[in-house]
């Protein structure tokens, strides 16, 4: 799925949360949705290669490419929340395993987003490049 990052203006503090690294008009690979039951819904996006993805307050995007991955599976979590993602990044405690640079989930991560990103690119040999506008 692609989404183009619409910017913090008029969004309370809590919702532009982390948002100041993006770029207004920015369209980036939603590599997680996260929905919770009682809050806010989130997607885990990469915009610097090698750091921990983080989560954004959906209401900062818009969606312009709705199609996800067909690999993803979902996931109901104990307070009722629902995660669209990969399997292999599923498995508990694998977001704190990747944070403290466990070589498995690091290469689980890795193998994972590697091919995402093949995919995302459809017949296209080359990789979209993070931090640059991206067609749709």
């Amino acid at each position: 799925m692609k989404v183009r990052f619409t910017g913090v203006e008029g969004h309370e503090q809590r919702v532009r949360q982390g948002a100041d690294a993006l770029r207004p008009g920015q369209v980036y690979e939603v590599l997680e949705t996260c929905s919770q039951s009682d809050g806010p819904n989130y997607f885990r996006i990469e915009f610097h290669r090698g750091e921990l993805p983080p989560m954004f307050d959906s209401r900062l995007f818009e969606v312009v490419g709705p199609k996800m991955h067909p690999t993803w599976t979902a996931c109901v979590g104990w307070d009722g929340s629902i995660t669209l993602a990969p399997p292999a990044w599923q498995v508990a405690a694998f977001w704190e395993e990747f944070m403290n640079h466990s070589p498995e989930a690091v290469e689980a991560y890795e193998t994972v987003s590697s091919r995402n990103r093949s995919a995302a690119s459809g017949p296209r040999s080359e990789s979209p490049a993070l931090l640059e506008p991206q067609p749709v």
